[in-house]
């Protein structure tokens, strides 16, 4: 199998990630996360858990709401948003994202609860992309808002083209890609919460599935992204060590 990019693609110098904590004074938690080569930025901001409104029917458990705001203009392939309800992609993003993170909440501590996710997308090149790194920046900004979960969430995308597999595509590299998509994982517990696929996929056998022209086994790739969602881990860790260094809740000694 020939992968164009390594699964250490993360923390290539050829893309730089930052990832920072506490940047939304008003809100718990918040993070901003940007990557270059070509650049994909956005903000979260997660308020919550709080009571939903009186006239919501009762919920055993805690619900999401998740806003996805994609800029009014992002490069050469991206159409203008116009202001005003969401669009389709971003109701597609939110979805998604759901999907991903909400394994990570202890939900039946908080019935009749709401946690509500903001996203607002400053720049980016491909759904795929930005949706990994949304599920990252969502993990961190939960962390520090100090709500309850069993375990952060971190992810990577993943594209299959016609040279093999590659992490963290960019959007050309998404529009060419035989199929692709991303995967969330829990590191401590070992879990993924949720695998998005876009493209065509083929049963062999019984345990063999395969991308249509058989070179890539579908194991594989699973196991690659997930070892770049366990890398993008690392990187959440960081930032969270870096807060809780700067905010004095630990010692430098203790931290070093």
């Amino acid at each position: 199998m020939s992968l164009a990019k390594s699964v250490q693609a993360l923390f290539s110098p050829a893309l730089t990630l930052v990832l920072r904590t506490s940047l939304i004074s008003s809100a718990p938690g918040s993070a901003y996360i940007e990557t270059s080569s070509p650049s994909t930025r956005l903000v979260v901001s997660v308020h919550g858990p709080h009571p939903l409104p009186p006239n919501t029917p009762y919920t055993p458990t805690l619900q999401l709401n998740i806003i996805f705001s994609l800029p009014l203009s992002s490069g050469l392939h991206h159409p203008r948003n116009t202001p005003g309800p969401s669009t389709q992609t971003e109701r597609f993003l939110a979805t998604r994202l759901e999907a991903l993170i909400a394994p990570m909440f202890l939900g039946h501590l908080f019935p009749k609860s709401g946690i509500d996710v903001n996203l607002s997308v400053l720049e980016y090149t491909g759904k795929w992309s930005l949706l990994a790194l949304a599920t990252n920046a969502v993990s961190t900004a939960i962390a520090e808002a100090g709500i309850d979960v069993v375990d952060l969430v971190s992810a990577a995308s993943f594209a299959l083209t016609a040279n093999g597999m590659m992490i963290d595509p960019i959007g050309e590299e998404e529009r060419d890609a035989l199929a692709g998509g991303v995967v969330g994982f829990m590191a401590s517990l070992g879990e993924i919460t949720d695998t998005f696929l876009s493209g065509t996929l083929k049963v062999e056998g019984d345990d063999d599935m395969d991308v249509d022209d058989g070179q890539v086994p579908f194991g594989e790739v699973i196991k690659a992204a997930v070892g770049a969602a366990a890398d993008a881990r690392l990187v959440i860790n960081h930032a969270l060590m870096g807060m809780v260094k700067e905010k004095g809740l630990v010692s430098k000694e203790s931290v070093k």
